[in-house]
């Protein structure tokens, strides 16, 4: 046999072992769309707090950024407290707890963190695209996050809807 076939040989058997390996030996990572969410009404204040932490955690991809916990090096705020200083920024611009919270989600550029840079898109558009259900879920977790939550479905809609005309989403 030439050295040129024994070199192939070998390359071949080297191949369907690494082959092997890779199929049968490695754990293999299995990836599931979102599971669908149902919002409706007369879902308690608790549910809706549950179903935004949830989507925070998954869907909405938040925690690629904000630490739940404050931490050196941080990208955005951290998510545990941000309902009370959410509510202190809207004290201090004089609107509603709730407008200030989904003005945040719909329009983050208008609301930068000192100390942050402007990164955060707006959640209800691609790449994300929360639903208005959804973006009302986030709302009531960030508001339980250090603060009372004020956010309910579907009696925030209509808040909710202003300020998405307001912003142009």
């Amino acid at each position: 046999m030439s050295s040129v076939l024994r070199l192939i040989v070998v390359v071949l058997l080297l191949n369907g072992f690494f082959t092997y390996i890779g199929l049968f030996l490695l754990p293999q990572a299995e990836s599931h769309p979102p599971k669908e969410i149902k919002i409706e009404e007369g879902i308690s204040v608790e549910e809706l707090v549950d179903i935004g932490k949830e989507i925070v955690f998954g869907k909405g991809q938040c925690m690629v950024c904000h630490p739940v916990k404050a931490e050196a090096g941080m990208r955005a705020p951290a998510i545990a407290g941000i309902g009370s200083h959410m509510e202190k920024e809207a004290k201090k611009r004089g609107v509603s707890f709730e407008y200030h919270v989904f003005e945040a989600l719909v329009a983050p550029g208008e609301f930068i963190a000192e100390g942050f840079e402007n990164i955060m898109p707006p959640v209800h558009k691609p790449p994300i695209g929360l639903t208005k259900e959804e973006l009302i879920a986030v709302g009531a977790y960030l508001q339980s996050q250090g603060s009372r939550v004020t956010i309910s479905f579907p009696d925030s809609l209509r808040i909710l809807e202003e300020v998405l005309k307001k912003t142009g989403g």
